[in-house]
């Protein structure tokens, strides 16, 4: 066999027997330990996961989804302007909701709802812009869309999601991140 250094003395040595990581008893205690820290760290890592998803209140899991959701809308409008003002002209975006996810809590996850939105003048200056953001949407989708989301609007406005609604969300979210990444590679 072929000569080896020690992962814990790092003396030169040949192996014995196959897959032999180091060179005598005394080292091969002290590695044994070390492999049992590597163990329990790694333990102690899927544990505290846990613990952290057992405590996670139902908002938290909510803006873990609309993190997702958000990123989703604007790596999906990548190559389009603010739906608000046509400015293309920014670093700076938001997924803007045309019915705020704040009050039309069922249109918090819309697809049809959000778009890429310039995020310090349309979104935040400009509370979301909507009169603007409402021409927008007719010029790209036309009147109807507009009037359907509209038609919509009273059905979606207070609607309570499960923890398990909103971790599927982040999910299919996560997924379709991972897509749109492979697709533009």
């Amino acid at each position: 066999m072929k000569d080896k250094n020690c992962k814990i003395c790092k003396i030169l040595f040949t192996p014995v027997q196959f897959a032999q990581a180091v060179c005598n008893y005394k080292c091969a205690i002290e590695h044994s330990k070390n492999l049992k820290k590597e163990k329990d760290i790694r333990d102690w890592r899927v544990e505290k996961k846990t613990l952290k998803d057992k405590l996670k209140t139902l908002s938290e899991y909510e803006a873990d989804a609309k993190k997702s959701f958000q990123h989703w809308i604007r790596l999906r409008d990548k190559n389009l302007p603010c739906i608000s003002c046509n400015n293309s002209n920014t670093n700076d975006w938001a997924g803007g909701h045309y019915y705020s996810a704040g009050m039309y809590s069922g249109f918090m996850f819309d697809e049809r709802n959000c778009h890429k939105q310039c995020n310090t003048h349309c979104n935040k200056h400009l509370s979301g812009n909507l009169l603007e953001y409402r021409k927008g949407l007719i010029k790209r989708y036309g009147i109807d869309f507009v009037n359907q989301l509209e038609s919509e609007s009273d059905s979606k406005r207070n609607y309570k999601f499960t923890k398990e609604e909103l971790i599927a969300k982040k999910m299919q979210y996560d997924i379709k991140i991972k897509e749109i990444n492979k697709l533009s590679l």
